[in-house]
């Protein structure tokens, strides 16, 4: 009886063979398939010709096995995901997704909420050894006891939230001097009399955007003391009450001018004083912070510091994923993402108007 064999499996290219092929070494043919931007580009376009040519595909999950390392980023959100106008977060999440995908990179997302055993997952998830990085989008440090997410050993880069402070990578929004801008539009315009609606209490955003609010007009020459302030809390309500607020005052100590924390301030703000016949910008302007994409379909459309949430995504995904592969060890602690002034509807000049001539 004739035994018969099974037949040979085609042999699988490898880098060798690949090196082989286009004439160069196998560290040289990993480097211009892991990290092109670092080859010459001849080199490169001669080691992806011979990739393709025998049907070379990188095996990252057997290559992350040999090396003991990941290609996952794990992405932790903040306390609760705000549903409103206002979305960057999920805007800078989407972002960052986008770029670790094009880096060959996974994400994980740890959390929609933040309980003591959801960060009892983060944390198991970042000393797993299945995580090779960790976004902090606007949220402060998971911990439990005295463990912490810093003791994973990980990179970690902050996104939204300045943690300069701390030691960790942070990847920003210029939110004083991009709200400084505004009130120096607003001055320009002839306006005198501010007023700012806070955020919530304590909050990052808040805090660098009041101050901006503040020393942008003390630089004017407008006294800091002339500022009005009203506590929201950066949704749709907190608009609203202060706008209720704005409509019983006497017209004559009205301020022209208000300055939102966020979008959705502006937004609450802007309905509730039209509500209670009032026009806008005709009594008051109005300015928000953000760049909701509703905003410019309002009516009227609203003034908004646009942020860079695309840039912000991609600046923190290249600082995390190079920090994970040991090419950068001294990352740079503040990244300041620069904002767009956009004035719309909402604000108008009173320089035309006698009796409110700029000074």
């Amino acid at each position: 009886m004739i035994k018969k064999t099974a037949p040979e499996r085609p042999h699988a290219p490898s880098i060798a063979d690949v090196a082989r092929e286009a004439g160069v070494a196998p560290s040289t043919v990993s480097r211009a398939l892991t990290m092109p931007g670092r080859i010459a580009e001849p080199t490169r376009l001669k080691v992806e010709a011979a990739a393709r040519k025998l049907g070379y595909a990188p095996n990252h999950a057997a290559r992350n096995l040999r090396n003991g390392k990941t290609r996952t980023i794990m992405v932790v959100l903040p306390d609760e995901l705000y549903i409103g106008a206002s979305q960057t977060v999920l805007e800078v999440l989407r972002s960052a997704a986008q770029a670790l995908t094009a880096k060959d990179y996974s994400l994980v997302i740890a959390n929609v909420s933040r309980e003591a055993q959801t960060d009892e997952h983060i944390l198991s998830l970042a000393f797993g050894g299945t995580i090779s990085g960790v976004l902090l989008m606007a949220t402060p440090i998971p911990s439990i006891g005295e463990r912490s997410l810093l003791q994973a050993g990980l990179p970690v880069v902050s996104l939204h939230f300045d943690m300069s402070g701390q030691n960790i990578p942070s990847v920003i929004s210029n939110d004083r001097e991009a709200i400084g801008e505004a009130v120096s539009a607003l001055v320009s315009l002839g306006h005198t009399r501010f007023a700012y609606i806070h955020g919530r209490k304590d909050n990052y955003h808040d805090i660098e955007r009041l101050r901006g609010v503040v020393e942008t007009l003390e630089r004017s020459g407008i006294p800091p003391s002339t500022l009005q302030t009203m506590q929201g809390d950066f949704g749709f309500s907190g608009g609203v009450a202060c706008g209720q607020q704005f409509l019983a005052q006497p017209p004559e100590g009205r301020a022209t001018a208000f300055v939102c924390a966020n979008d959705d301030t502006a937004i609450g703000f802007i309905k509730t004083v039209i509500d209670g016949g009032l026009n806008v910008p005709g009594d008051v302007s109005v300015v928000g912070f953000d760049g909701a994409s509703v905003g410019a379909f309002m009516t009227p459309s609203l003034s908004t510091v646009q942020q860079s949430t695309a840039e912000m995504g991609l600046r923190a995904v290249e600082l995390v994923t190079e920090m994970a592969l040991g090419e950068l060890t001294a990352p740079p602690l503040r990244t300041e993402i620069a904002c767009q002034l956009i004035l719309r509807q909402s604000v108008r000049s009173l320089v035309d108007i006698p009796g409110n001539q700029k000074p």
